[in-house]
């Protein structure tokens, strides 16, 4: 008989662990998911850390931070220029890319730096830092308010037109 209890109480440890991991894991995804911000998103086809949006003109500021873009998306007037003032508040050297403009800006840590952008006449336009787009990296200028936000499996979706440049399949 004492055998049987001794079988039992491990037994009984293992489901109560089990039944612990699965309501940590899915309180953790419901949090990312009604957040306003953090956790990932596609825009233009590229994964990217969300940190929210902003409507731009004339002059904007850009934190770029391990890793990630602050705000991610830009939201302009399309057709217009912008000036967007990259401050690198990360450890490491970063970058602002734009294939379809030929913008390629490094951005050493602790550094400021300026680039001069066109937003797109509809849709969105991916920006990326090229060291990092793996990690996620990744931001986008949206003309006009283009993209609807969606909600699924605890990430948000930005739908948009996809605009891309030739030679790398963003």
């Amino acid at each position: 008989m004492r055998g049987v209890v001794v079988v039992a109480v491990p037994v009984t440890l293992v489901a109560l662990a089990a039944a612990g991991c699965g309501g940590s894991s899915k309180s953790g995804s419901s949090s990312t998911s009604e957040s306003g911000g953090g956790g990932q998103k596609t825009i233009a086809g590229v994964k990217a850390n969300d940190h929210g949006s902003k409507n731009v003109s004339g002059e904007a500021e850009v934190e770029v931070d391990d890793f990630y873009f602050e705000p991610t998306v830009l939201r302009g007037k399309p057709g217009s220029q912008v000036t967007i003032k990259l401050k690198n508040e990360g450890s490491t050297e970063h970058n602002f890319t734009i294939d379809a403009q030929k913008i390629d800006k490094d951005v050493e840590a602790g550094e400021d730096a300026e680039v001069t952008v066109t937003f797109p006449k509809s849709g969105v336009l991916s920006f990326y830092c090229k060291y990092h787009k793996s990690m996620g990296m990744a931001g986008a200028l949206a003309a006009g308010g283009a993209g609807a936000m969606t909600g699924s499996g605890g990430t948000t979706t930005e739908e948009t037109t996809t605009q891309t440049s030739t030679g790398r399949g963003y």
